[in-house]
């Protein structure tokens, strides 16, 4: 069979800019707070987080700006000390870090038993049955691979409900936005596994199905 990442399939459909920085900022504060979870759930830090989390926030920044050869002035990287502040203390808010919700472990869509692709949300709350996709920008309007990506996460958790949540980092005041994707119509989801079946197979690598699966959960789709 061939196989191929969500990200590898969804990047098609993202309009790029040529500009590295909005990337390494949406990464560096991914990063840090998927590390405030971590850490909450498994109650690593007792004390208030936000200073450790600030910290590990710049660390990164500065790092990633190093690796891209990104250099700012002073004040610009004021700016997003206080960008990052502002989205830890909106994310310390939100119904992710309030119940402290993990990143699941990958799962593989396999489609006719040809092609497959890994898939992995940011966010799984499996007492309510939710999956949540987490964006440090504005999803107003709704960015067509920020959509695709979901569709593609709602393949590996059919029977989950998908919420896409916003932090817009660039706002003086951060309004979290939450987005609920409809469930499928058939008509709709036969599309996509066709779309995704015909991209795998011209673009993805050569595995054989039992080291794709590994120890991962799937869950196959037969098209006609």
């Amino acid at each position: 069979m061939r196989v191929i990442a969500t990200h590898e399939y969804v990047k098609n459909f993202i309009k790029h800019t040529g500009d590295k920085l909005p990337m390494v900022i949406g990464k560096c504060l991914d990063d840090t707070v998927s590390k405030m979870v971590y850490f909450k759930n498994r109650h690593i830090i007792n004390r208030d987080i936000t200073i450790k989390a600030l910290r590990s926030y710049t660390a990164l920044l500065k790092d990633e700006l190093h690796k891209n050869c990104i250099s700012l002035e002073n004040s610009d990287l004021r700016y997003y000390y206080a960008m990052g502040w502002k989205f830890i203390n909106a994310f310390k808010k939100s119904v992710i870090y309030e119940n402290s919700l993990l990143r699941d472990r990958t799962r593989i869509i396999i489609i006719n038993d040809e092609a497959g692709i890994y898939a992995q949300p940011d966010f799984v709350d499996y007492e309510n049955k939710t999956i949540y996709e987490m964006k440090s920008f504005s999803l107003k309007p709704l960015p067509e691979y920020v959509r695709l990506q979901a569709r593609v996460f709602q393949l590996a958790y059919p029977d989950f409900k998908t919420v896409l949540i916003a932090f817009p980092r660039d706002q003086d005041y951060i309004k979290v936005q939450n987005i609920k994707l409809r469930e499928y119509k058939d008509v709709t989801k036969n599309r996509l596994l066709r779309e995704i079946y015909n991209f795998t197979m011209q673009n993805g690598r050569d595995m054989d199905m039992f080291t794709a699966i590994g120890n991962k959960k799937y869950i196959k789709y037969k098209l006609d």
